[in-house]
């Protein structure tokens, strides 16, 4: 294994202002680290320059990411308590919306509309949030959900159709907004949180849906009808438990990061086999997992302080130490160069 590399700026060494204090905070292995070789080295990406100086994410809890489908340098990021923040450099420094609402609480998701980068999405208690003018101002009342204890957890964008949103919620419900945010209604119910929605890269009439504790549903026709995918999973103990999926740039490979372990899938979830690790099935919990998205044999995932990387589809694996004991949450490969990763980190699980 190579020798570790952590870089970290010199105004968190000698003492800058911790951003956002979070009872969740505790040690400073927080925030988002960053690769340029695939995982050799790391460094820790945390400056957030503020009106009072310079502060860091250090302490904070990162639960999603998100990068500009046009500007590989833009990313975002969604917290827990330190609201959501974006970087406009590939990671070097970090800021806050002036928008209030969204500069403190949990963020569960944040979605760029693939057609209009200045079009984002915002996931935050029981509010979507929207902006059409690149965060200058939000539209809190998109959706709002009025069911006590529902929260909107997910959001998936249409790329053929950006007027086509999803929603997925605490409760287990997908809904679908067909003119971009003016109405919903209920597609799927599948009585567990919702973990993920995408839509294929391939086909944008086929949507994954999984959720975290009740498996993966499966739509060919834009929600009309839903099939809940029972082969295969049911056969792997705990694979209905789905943390994540990520697909390629063609929608022709899946991968699903579960309490199993990692599934793929080559008909876009019709059909899923498991991926061969170090670890035996169920020993870690895997919440963080990547691809190159054009050459899908790359896969990378990170669990219990170790980053894993495969270039064969996981018939091997490369193992290199992770820099933080906190559990990794999000992941993202740069389109551009996959020896470019972020990941960003978080404690416990829930």
């Amino acid at each position: 294994m190579r020798n570790l590399f952590i870089v970290l700026f010199a105004v968190m060494l000698t003492g800058a202002g911790c951003f956002g204090s979070s009872s969740t905070g505790g040690a400073g292995d927080g925030g988002i680290f960053k690769t340029s070789n695939a995982g050799e080295d790391w460094s820790q990406t945390v400056v957030v320059p503020t009106a009072q100086g310079l502060g860091t994410l250090a302490g904070s809890n990162v639960l999603n990411m998100e990068m500009d489908p046009q500007d590989n340098t833009y990313l975002y990021i969604g917290t827990r308590a330190n609201g959501m923040l974006y970087s406009e450099d590939a990671g070097s420094s970090w800021r806050q919306p002036e928008y209030a609402a969204l500069q403190s609480g949990t963020i569960y998701a944040v979605e760029v509309d693939p057609k209009d980068v200045c079009s984002l999405y915002v996931a935050k208690g029981s509010r979507l949030y929207h902006t059409s003018d690149c965060m200058r101002s939000f539209d809190n009342e998109v959706y709002v959900e009025n069911r006590s204890g529902v929260n909107v957890i997910q959001v998936a964008i249409d790329w053929y159709d950006s007027d086509n949103i999803w929603v997925g919620l605490s409760n287990g419900d997908v809904l679908l907004s067909q003119d971009g945010g003016g109405s919903w209604q209920t597609s799927l119910q599948t009585g567990g949180e919702i973990s993920e929605i995408i839509v294929s890269n391939g086909d944008s009439r086929q949507i994954l849906a999984s959720t975290f504790k009740g498996g993966v549903y499966r739509s060919d026709d834009r929600g009309d009808s839903w099939e809940k995918i029972k082969d295969q999973i049911k056969e792997l103990k705990n694979a209905d438990d789905v943390f994540s999926l990520v697909q390629s740039d063609d929608g022709g490979v899946v991968i699903a990061a579960t309490q199993y372990g990692l599934l793929r899938s080559e008909d876009f979830g019709a059909t899923w086999s498991e991926i061969s690790l170090i670890s035996s099935p169920g020993q870690l919990t895997i919440r963080a997992v990547a691809i190159d998205e054009s050459r899908p044999s790359t896969i990378y995932y990170a669990s219990n302080a170790a980053f894993y990387h495969s270039t064969d589809g996981g018939k091997t694996w490369n193992t290199e130490r992770f820099p933080s004991n906190r559990i990794p949450r999000a992941m993202l490969v740069d389109p551009d160069d996959s020896s470019v990763l972020y990941v960003g980190v978080a404690t416990s699980t829930d």
